[in-house]
């Protein structure tokens, strides 16, 4: 059939194609939105609460309880820590601290000068530490109440003579193994130089009145 031609096939698409076309992209817009609608957040945690109600009702007196019982136990907890850790007592002293009110941080001051005294009676080499890291901390603290400026301690020192604190250069040492124990946790440090460190501190805090001798 040497005449019959093959029928072109058109890459276009047809009339049909487009509207079967038209008709699925609005089928899937249309089922889209109702899910999104479905599924919102809020129509999920209806259906959640839903599928849980009876399970709730049914034991309710039981969860009333037990939330009395745990709230009981949450403020229970919440006053003794604030017992233990003196949380007003210190926010009203540096209120008053703030207000220029008495004596309030030579009192704290004293109170870790005690502590420091505590530490150097362990036989843990940490103690020591920590008791010399608090003693130069109670030095800032005072030096800066006294008005000598600087952000840290060594700033005020250089702004201190002999005749203000008689063991100033004995200050300057001890600070630098302060810095050297607050940088390198493997320093070590035998008790005769914590005691040691910690009587040239306490020289310069009975010449600041800070404590007697």
């Amino acid at each position: 059939m040497a005449g019959f031609k093959k029928p072109e096939v058109s890459s276009k698409p047809s009339g049909l194609d487009l509207l079967i076309i038209g008709v699925l992209m609005a089928s899937f817009i249309s089922v889209s939105g109702i899910l999104a609608f479905l599924l919102t957040p809020l129509t999920i945690l209806y259906r959640i609460r839903d599928f849980f109600a009876p399970f709730f009702e049914k034991y309710l007196l039981t969860f009333e309880i037990s939330a009395i019982l745990l709230s009981i136990l949450f403020i229970w907890g919440i006053i003794y820590i604030i017992d233990k850790t003196k949380y007003f007592e210190l926010k009203k002293e540096q209120f008053l601290d703030i207000l220029g009110k008495g004596h309030v941080s030579k009192r704290r001051s004293l109170k870790g000068w005690k502590q420091i005294l505590e530490r150097l009676k362990s036989s843990e080499q940490n103690s020591w530490k920590l008791a010399i890291l608090e003693a130069d901390h109670i030095l800032n603290e005072i030096l800066k109440m006294s008005g000598y400026l600087g952000p840290k301690l060594e700033d005020k020192l250089d702004l201190i003579t002999a005749a203000q604190i008689s063991n100033i250069d004995d200050i300057n040492k001890v600070h630098k193994i302060r810095d050297k124990i607050a940088t390198d946790p493997a320093f070590q440090i035998t008790k005769e130089e914590a005691e040691h460190i910690i009587s040239v501190y306490k020289k310069a805090f009975v010449e600041l009145n800070l404590i007697r001798e």
